[in-house]
C-alpha cells in the first residue's frame, strides 16, 4: 500500500518497513524527495468489514 508525504506531499511512497502485529499491520515510510520518516497502523479486521459491506451493495448493473 502506498501513502503520501506529510511534509511535502509527493505520492505513491511505496513502504520502506512492514511489521506484523497480531491483526494490525505497520508500514514505515521514508520520503525520497524530503527526507521525512513516519508510520501507519492499520486495523486489518476494519478494512475487511469495509470490503465485505461493499461487495454486498447491490451494483448499478444489478439495479
Amino acid at each position: 500500500m502506498t501513502d503520501s508525504c506529510p511534509s511535502c506531499c509527493r505520492r505513491d511512497i511505496a513502504p520502506a518497513a512492514t511489521r506484523w502485529r497480531g491483526v494490525r499491520i505497520v508500514h514505515g515510510y521514508h520520503c525520497p524527495g524530503c527526507g521525512a520518516t513516519w508510520a501507519t497502523t492499520r486495523h486489518l479486521p476494519a478494512y475487511s468489514d469495509i470490503h465485505h459491506r461493499r461487495a454486498q451493495r447491490p451494483t448499478r448493473k444489478a439495479a
